[in-house]
């Protein structure tokens, strides 16, 4: 379990900092955003595998349809959350996304058929009540309340679903299918999806409904510094796909899950010293709440395995 932690940290990182080049760059059309988001993501995975003699076996896969559900899901939850990257500060997108945690504690315990726990169901909703508190700002609480901050919510909470369902799906997979598999179709998913988006929006007519937001959508040429940044954005995104998605392979996704609050502690850093957003009274105290939910979770699963108890409660049994 351990291990499938340290992973998922890991990638809580790579993807913050993913995060970070991409709410930097809400300029450029957000399909364009997943397509640098997602193709260099390839050469890490390719690298990867080279270096572990699995290239190009690792591809290979008999589950075609559960790739192709998975990859849609999470091209889904990309382009939602660069979307609410125009309407919220890094570390309120952030925490909007923190939904998904909750969703997949359910999920699993319905599609995996995991033992959810009393611990774990309540250590969740205690983080998902520290992301209310993040949220409050947004939802009509404080002045700062806006439309804006109301549409940055709900594309959130829309694209924080389709992470649960992804994650659930890569779950699934994990249990027969090669990590490269597994990220390379998604990926390449998501690549597609991304022109395909933009393509959309150099051809769609400008007399048709919505053509000022579809138009908008076309491909920008970017500077050779955007552009490196970007790129490096992807790498980033494609490192923490493997790390994250190795993570499940070792641990179950209701505990996973809960370690995605993690990436609070660095987005909110690096929206401070890149961004300069400064976080609310209430980022911080919602934080606060989640920072706690976590260190309970991890003692609570420490202690469940240095053994099971009989069930009088008198302690471990003897085998």
């Amino acid at each position: 379990m351990l291990t499938g932690v340290a992973l998922k940290i890991a990638s809580t990182l790579a993807f913050s900092f993913m995060m970070a080049i991409m709410k930097a760059h809400t300029n450029f059309p957000v399909g364009e955003l997943v397509l640098f988001r997602s193709a260099p993501a390839l050469f890490v995975l390719f690298g990867w595998l080279w270096l572990r003699g699995e290239f190009p076996r690792a591809l290979r896969t008999g589950w075609l349809s559960g790739h192709l559900v998975r990859s849609l899901a999470g091209a889904c939850s990309m382009f939602l959350m660069f979307a609410t990257y125009n309407f919220l500060p890094l570390a309120d997108s952030t925490a909007v996304l923190y939904t998904g945690p909750l969703m997949i504690v359910i999920l699993s315990g319905v599609l995996l058929g995991e033992r959810i726990g009393v611990l774990r169901a309540g250590v969740v909703s205690l983080g998902f009540c520290g992301v209310l508190i993040m949220l409050a700002e947004h939802l009509g609480v404080g002045q700062s309340a806006s439309s804006r901050g109301a549409i940055g919510v709900f594309t959130g909470l829309l694209g924080a679903l389709f992470i649960a369902v992804a994650m659930i799906q890569t779950r699934r997979l994990a249990k027969s299918e090669h990590t490269g598999a597994i990220v390379f179709y998604f990926q390449s998913v998501a690549s597609l999806a991304g022109v395909a988006f933009m393509a959309a929006g150099s051809l769609w007519p400008a007399s048709a409904p919505l053509a000022g937001l579809m138009r908008a959508q076309a491909w920008i040429t970017p500077g050779p510094w955007d552009f490196a940044l970007m790129f490096a954005a992807g790498l980033c995104g494609g490192l923490g796909q493997i790390l994250m998605t190795r993570a499940y392979v070792y641990a179950d996704a209701s505990i996973i899950a809960s370690f995605e609050y993690v990436s609070m502690i660095w987005v909110v850093v690096l929206g401070i010293t890149f961004l300069g957003e400064i976080p609310s009274p209430y980022m911080l105290a919602g934080g606060g709440v989640v920072a706690a939910a976590g260190v309970m979770l991890i003692v609570g699963e420490r202690r469940r395995a240095r053994g099971s108890f009989s069930g009088d409660g008198r302690g471990p049994k003897s085998r």
